[in-house]
């Protein structure tokens, strides 16, 4: 059953703050299980809580305005709630969420529109559920999801944030499982600076068992998807293009990340697993597409880096990959000690700098390079690194006095 905001006093394009009158219209439909539907025009509204079991629908064209320094709508220690269909605009300077829900179990939020944000669109602390099919435009970040208890977000669009895209946080590393699947996420900046904590589509941070799969993710200042610090997670099926440092990301105190069957086409680097020094470990990178990677000046020491397209660092399996177009390495392989167990079998390495970099530092770890096909290598095919440095002429007929590199059935041409 539906209710009309209209049979509890509430109007359309009033002029007056309505929040008394929506918590009261809410907690009376709510306790009948009915949802409450907002007619087409604009609601002014100033830190509405909302009661367990509330259903808030509307049209696009029913609009609530920001009017305080306060979230819009506000749900704490609930169970079950409902958000579908209608819009909520903010307010310059109004430095809050538009929507903050706090341990939430069931919180549906589906089908809103919100825009102009100048904090974060929707906040979640806690919460499970699913948020899907919302238009997001003109936030500092669009969604922000911290200590999930089994949230989905699905199918949404965000465009034109100044910060980021999704975040999908923990406060202390552990098992999360959120799964952000099929959005399109574009024009994502980095107003506030920083080496890499903002201008990412996607960005999950200590937070294991997340997936993100299948999105459409453009013009990044920095990553499409970057993991910092999540075990098993699983970045898989994405489309990602124009972004301005590393595509696909997994960093600092992971273990175990796959990262398959992507498309990144344009970035500094194309996808790099890294932080063994941070125990960053065991990623599978396999199936990709990477193509016109570039190099740029690292944001915090103006030094030219980037340029590979892909880089694996320690107990790795780089597969079945195909990487064209690189201003630098095909495939990096270890940054000075920072090498350990990487297998590169494969892969197809077309008009690079050079098909492989290796690090050929004292003291490294196992390499075996089998099977891949190398063309146009301007530079050589294999050759040897002391961190950024060449130290090898082309190993490509055999690894000399490298004995931590094994070779067999590459073809360079």
């Amino acid at each position: 059953m539906m209710r009309d905001a209209r049979e509890f006093g509430i109007m359309p394009d009033a002029s007056i703050d309505q929040t008394p009158l929506l918590e009261a219209a809410l907690r009376e439909a709510a306790s009948i299980g009915h949802a409450l539907h907002l007619p087409a025009g604009r609601y002014r509204i100033a830190e509405a809580r909302l009661p367990d079991g509330a259903m808030l629908t509307g049209s696009p064209a029913a609009v609530i305005d920001q009017i305080a320094q306060a979230p819009v709508l506000v749900a704490r220690n609930i169970e079950r709630l409902r958000l579908a269909g209608f819009s909520l605009a903010g307010e310059d300077g109004r430095d809050v969420p538009l929507i903050a829900c706090e341990n939430v179990d069931d919180c549906q939020i589906e089908g809103l529109v919100l825009d102009h944000a100048a904090a974060t669109a929707i906040e979640l602390r806690g919460c499970g559920g699913l948020v899907a099919q919302c238009r997001i435009s003109d936030a500092r970040t669009a969604i922000f999801a911290t200590d999930s208890t089994g949230l989905s977000v699905t199918g949404n669009i965000l465009r034109d944030c100044t910060d980021n895209g999704i975040l999908v946080w923990r406060a202390q590393k552990g098992h999360d499982g959120t799964q952000v699947l099929a959005n399109r996420i574009e024009r994502i900046g980095a107003a506030s600076g920083g080496s890499g904590e903002y201008g990412n589509g996607v960005n999950s941070f200590r937070a294991d068992g997340v997936m993100v799969a299948d999105n459409v993710i453009r013009e990044c200042a920095f990553s499409a998807v970057r993991n910092n610090a999540g075990d098993d997670v699983q970045i898989i099926g994405n489309n990602c293009a124009a972004l301005g440092e590393v595509g696909l990301f997994t960093e600092f105190g992971f273990s175990g990340c796959i990262i398959a069957n992507n498309i990144v086409d344009g970035a500094a680097n194309g996808i790099v697993s890294t932080n063994f020094n941070e125990s960053g470990r065991l990623s599978v990178i396999s199936g990709n597409i990477v193509r016109a990677t570039f190099r740029r000046p690292d944001p915090l020491t103006g030094q030219i880096l980037y340029g590979h397209g892909i880089f694996a660092e320690a107990d790795a399996a780089v597969t079945g990959n195909l990487v064209e177009d690189t201003e630098a390495g095909a495939i990096g392989l270890g940054y000075g000690p920072y090498l350990r167990d990487v297998s590169a079998s494969g892969n197809v390495l077309r008009d690079c700098a050079c098909g492989f970099a290796v690090s050929v530092v004292e003291g490294v770890g196992r390499v075996q390079i089998a099977g891949n096909l190398i063309s146009g290598a301007r530079d050589g095919a294999i050759l040897g690194f002391r961190w950024t440095e060449r130290a090898s002429d082309d190993l490509i007929d055999g690894a000399g006095d490298f004995a931590h590199i094994t070779l067999s059935g590459n073809v360079s041409h």
